[in-house]
């Protein structure tokens, strides 16, 4: 299979951009839309939007106009990149955002901020959990739940009620005061990190 369809690129930043400095990236249906959000949820949709679009122009020189991506509905958002369907996956917490395209490889991503949390309660009642002996055990695991439940379509609590697959091929990436997660198709799949475009 070539190379390229295999392809993961995963970009971060640990700091949201101003929307204004995320609006040469977006459609200006895009734009009208993050206008009718609150401020965080508006920071948020820019910046992934942004950040998907500049992993694309950086990593395969696609300009931002030949990439569609659907409006936010209960459904994930679908990636178009010169009118072929393309893989997906954006995560957001607190001041934090990660997105992972890739051509062929389905994804799922998930990035959480580090709190304090009573894990072991988590860790008794989900069994996904199960087994986390401290804070980062623990966010490793629900990183990875998150980001199972984006690949796989199934409900989050329906993930976290049994053990996730041992098989299943994932990436985790601690970052300052975050966690990351990538869970992915292909195992032999090359992965391409870059942070704060």
């Amino acid at each position: 299979m070539d190379r390229d369809l295999q392809m993961i690129w995963l970009g971060y930043r640990l700091q949201l951009w101003p929307q204004a400095q995320c609006r040469s990236s977006l459609t200006d249906t895009e734009w009208q839309y993050a206008s009718s959000l609150s401020t965080k949820r508006s920071l948020q949709f820019c910046n992934g939007r942004a950040l998907a679009r500049q992993l694309l122009q950086r990593y395969q020189a696609i300009s931002p106009v030949g990439v569609g991506i659907s409006l936010p509905s209960d459904a994930a958002p679908t990636l178009m990149v010169r009118n072929e369907l393309w893989q997906l996956s954006i995560s957001h917490s607190a001041q934090a955002i990660a997105v992972a395209v890739s051509r062929t490889n389905k994804l799922g991503l998930d990035i959480e901020q580090l709190k304090p949390r009573n894990t072991a309660d988590f860790s008794r009642e989900y069994p996904a959990l199960a087994g986390a002996s401290d804070q980062l055990a623990f966010y490793q695991r629900w990183t990875a739940a998150e980001a199972y439940s984006k690949y796989s379509g199934v409900p989050l609590l329906q993930v976290l009620r049994h053990s996730l697959p041992p098989d299943l091929p994932t990436h985790y990436l601690p970052l300052n005061g975050y966690m990351l997660c990538l869970c992915y198709q292909h195992a032999d799949a090359e992965l391409t990190i870059t942070e704060d475009l």
